[in-house]
């Protein structure tokens, strides 16, 4: 809590869930987001800027990290993301490194639009 998404940006998106037929899903609950998810995906949780602010995001995210455990309520042929670089807070080994993890692809594909 206290990281939820602006409004008017929720807002944008419920109407684009509506128009396109797609589901969206506000949860403070990690199994319930990763439920038939197809794409399991997380980003850094300590921006550049927010270091003075590292100990309160640890402790506000614990929890949320992604394990093979989060896999298991997702789809399938779940794969993973993250956009670099990566903490071992946000995602265990297993995952990272795993054949479901398109981290390197990703940063690869990136790398052409800098």
């Amino acid at each position: 809590q206290g990281f939820e998404p602006d409004l008017r940006i929720t807002k944008i998106t419920e109407q684009n869930s509506k128009e396109y037929g797609t589901k969206l899903l506000l949860t403070t609950d990690p199994l319930e987001a990763a439920d038939s998810a197809n794409v399991l995906v997380t980003d850094t949780w300590i921006s550049m800027g927010q270091e003075k602010e590292k100990k309160e995001r640890l402790k506000a995210f614990q929890g949320y990290q992604i394990t093979m455990q989060t896999a298991k309520s997702a789809a399938s042929n779940w794969t993973f993301l993250h956009c670099l670089p990566r903490k071992p807070e946000e995602v265990d080994d297993e995952v990272f490194y795993s054949s479901r993890s398109l981290v390197f692809q990703e940063a690869e594909n990136r790398k052409w639009t800098i």
